[in-house]
Order: C-alpha cells, then sequence, then structure tokens
C-alpha cells in the first residue's frame, strides 16, 4: 500500500510499504480522509527542539475512516463502520485517562506521532480511540475534527472556559483559529480575529468573527475595543503572537496559547503578576470531546472548513502549507 513516510529530517516521502495487521485490541482501518496540519511540518523540518519521534513513520494524526478487520479481543462488529480516531489514544489506565483527561496520557503512543498514522491506505489503532461518525457528518469533515476543531473547542471550551457574553481575540484565521471563531460564537462570546492576510480576514468575518483586524495596525499601547477584552486565544504560537496576547487581554483576562510557531517566547511577568494575567497552555483535547464536536457538527452548530486531494499529492500540498498557501484545511484521500 502507499504511505507517506518521515525517515528524518527533511526527508519525507511517499513510498510502498505492506498493509498492517490489526494487533490484539486493534482494528484495521481503511482510511478515507487523513487531514495535513503544520505539526507534521515541525516533524519534518525539525522544528521542535530535536523532540525525538521514531523512524521510519507513517504520519498523519487527523483520520477518519472505515473498520475492515478486526484484531483479537475487539468485537467484529465494528467491521464496515465508520470511525474518527482519537490521536493521543490515551492507555485508560494511568492518572490522567482515569480523570478524563486522556490526552495528556503518557502511556500511549500517539497516532501519527509515536505510532504509524493515516497518511495512508490502510493505518491499524487500538480499538478504544475510535469515535462514531455520526451521519450528515463527512469523512473530510470527521477528519479534521479529530484535531484542527477538536483542539481550537478544548482551547476555549475547557481550558479558557470561555462564557456567555465574553470578549474573545483570536489570533490566526488559519484551520485552527476559523475553527476557533465558529467555537467562540457558538458559546455567545463577541469575537474579535487578527491576521496579516486579508484573504483570511475575509474568511474570519465569513465564519462569524464580528470583528476582524491586521494585527500590523493593531498598537498594544492603546485599547483595542470599547469594551475589556477577557481571552486571547493564540493559535499561531510564534514569539510576537505571544507577546501580543500577553499585551492586547485585559486585567484579570486568560491567554490561552495554541499554535506551535516557536518554542520559545518571552513572558511579561510584571504585567502577568500584577494584573492577575492567567496564561495557560492547551494541547490537542479529550476523547469524550471529540464526540461532542462531531456531534456539534452533524447539527451544522460548527462548518469546519476542508478541502480534499489524492494522497499521491501530499508533497505538493505540504509544500503548499509551508508557504502558507493553504486557506484553511486539506484532507487527503487515498
Amino acid at each position: 500500500m502507499r504511505a507517506a513516510r518521515f525517515f528524518g529530517p527533511g526527508d519525507f516521502r511517499l513510498v510502498e510499504v505492506e498493509r498492517p495487521s490489526p494487533g490484539p485490541g486493534e482494528v484495521l482501518l481503511r482510511v478515507r480522509a487523513a487531514g495535513l496540519c503544520h505539526s507534521d511540518l515541525h516533524i519534518i523540518h525539525d522544528e521542535l527542539g530535536g523532540y525525538p519521534f521514531p523512524v521510519p513513520l507513517t504520519l498523519g494524526h487527523e483520520i477518519a475512516g472505515e473498520a475492515v478487520e478486526t484484531g483479537p479481543g475487539v468485537d467484529p462488529s465494528l467491521i464496515g463502520r465508520r470511525f474518527a480516531v482519537f490521536g493521543p489514544a490515551g492507555c485508560g489506565q494511568c492518572a490522567f485517562c482515569r480523570a478524563g483527561r486522556d490526552n495528556l496520557c503518557t502511556e500511549s503512543l500517539a497516532i501519527g506521532l509515536a505510532r504509524d498514522g493515516g497518511y495512508a491506505e490502510f493505518v491499524a489503532v487500538p480499538a478504544h480511540a475510535l469515535v462514531p461518525v455520526p451521519d450528515g457528518v463527512g469523512d473530510a469533515e470527521a477528519a479534521v475534527a479529530t484535531d484542527a476543531v477538536l483542539t481550537s473547542f478544548h482551547a476555549l471550551a475547557n481550558v479558557a472556559r470561555v462564557r456567555p457574553g465574553e470578549t474573545v481575540v483570536i489570533i490566526g484565521a488559519g484551520g485552527l483559529g476559523l475553527n476557533a471563531i465558529q467555537v467562540a460564537r457558538a458559546i455567545g462570546a463577541y469575537v474579535v480575529a487578527l491576521d496579516v492576510q486579508p484573504r483570511k480576514l475575509e474568511l474570519a468575518r465569513q465564519f462569524g468573527a464580528d470583528l476582524a483586524l491586521d494585527s500590523r495596525s493593531v498598537d498594544p499601547e492603546k485599547p483595542l475595543l470599547d469594551r475589556r477584552i477577557d481571552v486571547v486565544g493564540d493559535f499561531v504560537g510564534n514569539d510576537a503572537t505571544k507577546l501580543l496576547a500577553q499585551r492586547l487581554v485585559s486585567r484579570g483576562g486568560r491567554v490561552v496559547l495554541v499554535g506551535l510557531g516557536s518554542v520559545a517566547g518571552s513572558l511579561l511577568g510584571l504585567r502577568i503578576v500584577a494584573d492577575e494575567v492567567a496564561i495557560l497552555g492547551s494541547f490537542w483535547g479529550t476523547r469524550a470531546e471529540l464526540a461532542t464536536v462531531l456531534d456539534l457538527i452533524g447539527r451544522g452548530v460548527l462548518r469546519p472548513p476542508v478541502e480534499t486531494h489524492p494522497l499521491d499529492e501530499i508533497l505538493t500540498w505540504m509544500q503548499r502549507l509551508r508557504e502558507g498557501a493553504v486557506e484553511h484545511r486539506v484532507a487527503l484521500v487515498p
């Protein structure tokens, strides 16, 4: 079968490999869609501070597929059903998993990051990582829901705990940011989107932003609005946006860091302490939240923007993603 594999920094190729077989507790999925993610670029180009990824590794952690074979100990009635894959998987036994924070499990192997993922025709995954895809949710939508939507939902709904009537600033109107805008609006917040690309600002307005501004025109020394800013979500994560987020948020507000544009950045210590600004990290989301997100998509509350392309074009689309030429989200179809 075809699979796009990471062989080391700068070495990412579409190759032929053997079709996997599901082991005990696993299910073999025929991949129906796998979403592209900036995190894959960080891996391919060694931008995560030398973090050790196994090689060779089939990347792709946003997966939707159809169960075609079950391993020992797995109910065969799963065969023929559509599932989204909860990427962190979780072991189900550790303190984090027992507390419902399975996105922080350190015992399991994240799919597409620590074990082979979905940039392939087939992938074997733990059965407990499967979340049923509701009727009315397309394969591409289900795939990107597992990260691009789940991450935004987790960051705003459960980490920052956005409340109705609050003001939320979203920095970065890309694949994550456009979903974050929808999540914040669904909660009932007033939403401001910041980006540097006119087209992305236009999309931000289309997806529900009350106000969309070029971040280069923002003076953090002057009030951005005539209302307090309760939450700033940084979905870019470079040094400049982290500083901007800290400067924009109102006294007693929350900054939630999601993007991984850089692995460092400055903290405004006096501002954080004297104004009691909470700096919150947010990673992916939980399996329970993924089920919620898929339900929201199925009911039309969230509409994740996604386009599809053949898996054979993955190198082209990875390059376009790196160049900033992808407007929202791309899902690859084998």
